[in-house]
């Protein structure tokens, strides 16, 4: 299921069919019709498959961070943890040869590198052509290589060991950002991520939300399983359309009432009483754990 005939003719049109991977995750674990806005990005990359990186770009590159083509001749003096992803970049690329697999790697528009045991992603910094990168379900707990990939429209790192989301900060072209199942506490860096449509944040262990403030942009906002009690800060998200707060500490919700495009709102688990809703109509909010998929 697809948002738009649109999304559907790009991933008709375009190879790269891992890149319908993500779409397809967040259609499907979240029963919701893509905000038009991620589906339009998802497009724009797509589109940008068949274009390779020009000679000028590729030395743009390389007066920065190491090269791909670097971290792979150095591979065998390597730490186990670096080697193994330099090794994972060469599957993707389809070669062992360190110089074609670094003209490869600068012509993707995304990488899909879920389920691959990775915890060092330092040989990555160098890919600045990157505007999706999938990497959850994997080791990671230093995400300070990411700072550079200031292309980045879509970011997918749930399910790793991160704590720390400052290298975040820079990546201000994001519209796209998954997070669920980490360590987050602290979530400041994330203020200055204002194209944000979609945030998932679930699983972590957020108590203050207030640096969500500035996010207005925001369609879709995921927020269950943490430690929230306060909700205030999310009065000034008027665009939100789903947002979930299940399995938190909140027991007053009245803030809600400003947020009149919401469709659904996840709040099971919470201390609310009595379970009255803000919102008409009332159904908008759900006081039972949903379904599975």
């Amino acid at each position: 299921m697809f948002c738009t005939d649109t999304v559907r003719q790009c991933l008709c049109c375009i190879r790269l069919r891992k890149l319908e991977k993500i779409i397809t995750l967040i259609v499907a674990q979240k029963h919701m019709n893509l905000p038009t806005s991620v589906a339009l990005t998802c497009c724009a990359i797509l589109a940008l498959s068949g274009n390779g990186v020009s000679g000028k770009a590729a030395a743009e590159v390389r007066s920065g961070n190491k090269t791909f083509a670097q971290w792979c001749r150095e591979k065998d003096s390597l730490s186990p943890e670096a080697k193994h992803t330099v090794e994972v970049l060469l599957k993707e690329a389809g070669t062992t040869e360190c110089e074609a697999a670094n003209q490869t790697l600068l012509s993707l528009p995304g990488l899909v590198l879920d389920n691959n045991q990775i915890s060092d992603i330092k040989p990555l910094e160098s890919l600045t052509n990157l505007t999706l990168l999938y990497l959850d379900n994997n080791q990671i707990s230093d995400i300070k290589p990411l700072q550079s990939l200031t292309s980045l429209t879509l970011l997918v790192l749930d399910n790793n060991q991160i704590s720390d989301i400052k290298p975040l900060e820079s990546l201000t072209n994001l519209t796209l950002l998954s997070l669920a199942n980490n360590q987050i506490s602290d979530i400041k860096p994330l203020e200055s991520l204002t194209n944000l449509t979609v945030l998932v944040l679930d699983n972590n262990q957020i108590s203050d939300i207030k640096p969500l403030e500035s996010l207005t942009n925001l369609n879709w906002l995921y927020l269950g399983d943490n430690s929230i009690s306060n909700i205030k800060p999310l009065e000034s998200l008027t665009n939100l359309t789903l947002l979930s707060l299940d399995n938190n500490q909140i027991s007053d919700i009245k803030p809600l009432e400003s947020l009149t495009n919401l469709t659904e709102i996840p709040l099971s688990g919470n201390p609310i009483a009595p379970k009255t809703c803000p919102l008409k109509p009332e159904s908008i909010c759900k006081w039972e754990p949903l379904a599975k998929p």
